[in-house]
């Protein structure tokens, strides 16, 4: 069971903003402790405001406090304030419980973490650097994984398959900003809508072929985003769950949805995962099945 904390905004730069930023404290601890997840993943712009590093102890403190394995991606915002991505990823690779693992330059590297079954890995969870913005300065927009990205997850997952008898294993993806494909996917009439799009997605400006090789690798069941604060849906294409996380922040930006937490649960032997929305108010929001490729709605929650 997983516990995907998104846009967590963090700010400790006003009062306002710190009163804001103990609400959001307030509801992880919550959530937290109503869900029991064997693993947090943040997915991305976790602190936005300055001081950062005091913002970064903070917002791991309730994870820490519980001894919770934790693996943070980082969004366009991170780096933003007053530490490099470097400098994050220090603080982050700091902690007991992390799972990150630094690459070049000091940053935090992608990472493929193994879900133990009962005598070898019975799934395993992509966290993928999505970055921030455009690196060429004619096209204006947001980032977009890289060839080396591309290559490296197919490298991972075909030596992963090879290793399981050739039958690629169950596999979630988790990076900040959605893959173009979730655009065509969701206004799809013939696809199962579960959720909401209150503004549209704002994916990477170019399109690195990333969904392609997930679709061809077999083994990604779904993935999991953050960045648009009013988008929260999943909705299945090509046999992939494309998903939102739900905000998780408060009144430090923009956000018309009520903050929550998107749980992820999986059960070892089975192709296919369950997953809900746990609201800070304790509401539960499009409890989901994912089975066959398809999203079926559980239920008659909100």
């Amino acid at each position: 069971r997983s516990a995907q904390f998104t846009d967590v905004h963090l700010d400790l730069g006003t009062p306002y903003r710190r009163a804001q930023a103990e609400k959001t404290i307030a509801q992880m601890r919550y959530i937290l402790d109503a869900e029991h997840p064997d693993l947090v993943v943040f997915t991305g712009d976790v602190v936005t405001g300055k001081p950062a590093a005091q913002a970064w102890h903070r917002v791991l403190e309730p994870v820490a406090e519980r001894n919770l394995p934790f693996c943070v991606v980082l969004g366009n915002h991170d780096a933003e304030q007053d530490l490099t991505r470097a400098e994050i990823g220090r603080i982050v690779t700091s902690y007991a419980g992390t799972l990150n693992t630094l690459g070049a330059g000091g940053e935090l590297a992608d990472v493929v973490l193994e879900i133990a079954g009962t005598k070898k890995p019975a799934a395993l969870l992509y966290c993928l650097d999505s970055h921030d913005y455009s690196t060429i300065p004619s096209i204006d927009g947001y980032g977009w994984f890289t060839q080396e990205q591309v290559g490296w997850y197919r490298a991972r997952s075909a030596a992963y398959t090879a290793a399981n008898g050739g039958k690629p294993l169950p596999a979630l993806a988790f990076f900040h900003i959605a893959l173009p494909e979730y655009v065509a996917a969701w206004r799809n009439p013939d696809n199962t809508h579960v959720g909401r799009a209150a503004e549209d997605e704002c994916p990477g400006a170019l399109n690195p072929g990333m969904f392609a090789a997930m679709v061809e690798c077999g083994d990604v069941m779904g993935t999991f985003v953050g960045h648009d604060h009013d988008i929260d849906y999943v909705v299945a294409e090509k046999g992939i769950a494309l998903g939102y996380g739900r905000f998780s922040g408060d009144d430090t930006t923009y956000n018309n949805l009520r903050p929550g937490v998107r749980i992820l649960v999986l059960t070892e032997g089975e192709r296919g995962f369950e997953t809900w929305i746990h609201e800070r108010d304790g509401r539960i929001a499009d409890h989901v099945e994912f089975r066959g490729g398809k999203v079926a709605k559980v239920g008659n929650n909100n």
